[in-house]
Formats: structure tokens, sequence, C-alpha cells
């Protein structure tokens, strides 16, 4: 049999209708912009780190050095005033104040949907045909895994849930990594039905 792989996260915005992917881009800009602050404040915590070090270990700037730092600074600044235009003008936008409330993409969706769906159980065969063989599922539960120490693993996002194998009446914990290795091929598990759920 062939190998079938499937994505822990699935995409629909190239499938939407004009209509919907206008609504969804509100919201996909949004977390973008979100993103790209975050990123931005860990950048200059960084660069800040880094200053102090200069700093005490004696190397300090020269003066050919400063003309250059500050225009990067400065096209920094024009790049972000930049973004946030866009991302004004795009979220409908004005001064602060929505210029119109966002239209609902569908029933039971969160507000802010971006229009992705996470992969949250699998139900594999595994068998050479369909008049034989085994199956199994594979659940994403809702608590986080922990390490060994006892610490919570990763930074709060979904990808450090844990995952659980149900195999008849055993059932046992398993990884990320483990479920996107069931796409068959030979006598490995092939995954039969997926369920995704509205990324959160």
């Amino acid at each position: 049999m062939k190998p079938v792989t499937f994505q822990s996260t699935l995409d629909i915005y190239d499938f939407c209708t004009d209509d919907v992917k206008s609504v969804l881009k509100v919201s996909r800009d949004k977390a973008m912009a979100e993103e790209e602050e975050r990123v931005a404040k860990r950048l200059k915590s960084l660069e800040d780190a880094e200053k102090e070090a200069d700093a005490d270990g004696d190397a300090k700037m020269t003066d050919n050095d400063a003309p250059s730092a500050m225009a990067k600074d400065e096209v920094g600044l024009e790049e972000k005033e930049a973004l946030a235009a866009a991302v004004a003008m795009s979220m409908g936008v004005e001064n602060g104040t929505p210029t119109s409330p966002l239209k609902p993409v569908g029933p039971g969706l969160p507000p802010e949907f971006q229009g992705l769906y996470e992969l949250f159980a699998v139900v594999t065969h595994k068998g050479r045909n369909a008049d034989g063989g085994h199956y199994m599922s594979w659940v994403k539960s809702d608590n986080k895994m922990e390490k060994k120490n006892g610490e919570e693993k990763g930074d709060g996002d979904d990808d450090d849930a844990c995952w659980y194998v149900f195999n008849d009446d055993e059932v046992s914990p398993c990884e990320k990594e483990d479920v996107l290795k069931l796409k068959g091929g030979g006598d490995w598990h092939m995954s039969y039905l997926n369920f995704y759920r509205a990324k959160k």
C-alpha cells in the first residue's frame, strides 16, 4: 500500500469564497501582527541583553558604528508604522475603532476564527486488506504532557498536548510525532478517518 500523509493543522482559507476569506483575513492579520509584535519584543530583549553584556565586557560602540545603528532603528520604525497601517486597513479599523463589525463565519466557530482546524483524533487500520486487520483510535487530550521532572512542556501552545492510543481495552499515552506517522505503507497503521476541530 502507498503511504498517505496528513497534517496536524488543516488550513481551509484557500478553499473559501471571497466573502469568507475577507472575514478570515481580519483575524489572520491580527494574529500575524500579534506574533510579529511578540517576536519583536523578544528580539529587543535579546538585543538589550547583548548590549549589557558588551558594556560589561568593556566593548563599546565606536563612532563609526553609531550611524549604522541609528539608520537601522529608523528603518525598523518605518517598517513598523507601515505594518501597523496595513493591518489597520485590512482589519477595517480607523483611528483604533472598527469601521464595521465582523460577520460571523459560521455557527459554532470562535469569534477570532482564522480558518485553521487542528487534528484531534484518528482512526487507523492495520492490515493488508479490508477483510482482515485491526482498528485503533488515537485521541488528543486537553491535558498538557509533562516532562519527567514534572514541569510542563512547551510555552502553552496546543502542540504539546498529550495523545492517547486506544487498542481494544488498552489505553496508553503517545507523542504527536507517533500520530503523524500513521500514514500506512506495508503492515503499519493507515489513517482511516481523521477528525479535525476549529483551532482556538
